[in-house]
């Protein structure tokens, strides 16, 4: 007996080429699919999210408001830095204008005139959390997550706030309230 008696398992360039049209048959029928469906990806925060952001239904039903108030026009774009790390309405954080701070009364009617000034995609909602995506009051939505707003579209929405507290105005597509797209609206 030598030391090369033992059995040395090696394979074929044909069976290393099957296994490469395998993994690649994988990875773009994976790719088709994911892209396909990507409305549905993000299409709605996940009931675990609901769940950890404390969202229920009453949150994102309309709630019946009779205006009593004025009606306050407000005008935002949404706007990107140049490297898109830095999301805004109206201009960038440090410029004049950035998320403009909103002060009404309960029963004023706000009306909401949106644009996309940017170059991605956006969508628009007002909310009462003070953090994530969901629970958009019903009515105030512009676009959505899985249908927003292209470079240079835009759209209205009212809001019209029963109660005191603060309110939230968000794009409402996910991670672009934490890359800085969130205004205050303060009730009075």
């Amino acid at each position: 007996m030598s030391e090369y008696d033992e059995t040395v398992w090696r394979t074929s360039p044909g069976r290393v080429g099957k296994l490469m049209a395998i993994l690649c048959s994988t990875v773009i029928v994976g790719t088709i699919i994911f892209f396909a469906l990507g409305d549905f990806w993000i299409s709605e925060l996940s009931p675990a999210g609901k769940t950890f952001y404390g969202i229920t239904d009453e949150d994102v039903a309309a709630p019946t408001v009779v205006q009593t108030g004025e009606d306050i026009p407000i005008t935002l774009d949404f706007i990107e830095s140049k490297d898109f790390r830095t999301l805004a309405f109206n201009a960038l954080p440090g410029e004049p204008g950035n998320n403009p701070t909103i002060n009404v009364t309960v029963g004023d009617r706000i009306i909401f005139n949106i644009l996309n000034a940017g170059k991605s995609f956006h969508s628009f909602g007002v909310t009462l959390a003070d953090e994530g995506f969901g629970g958009i009051l019903g009515g105030t939505s512009v676009a959505s997550a899985n249908s927003p707003l292209k470079p240079g579209e835009g759209g209205t929405s009212e809001f019209i706030p029963s109660e005191p507290g603060t309110y939230y105005y968000i794009c409402t597509v996910p991670g672009h309230r934490e890359m800085g797209m969130v205004g205050t609206i303060i009730v009075e």
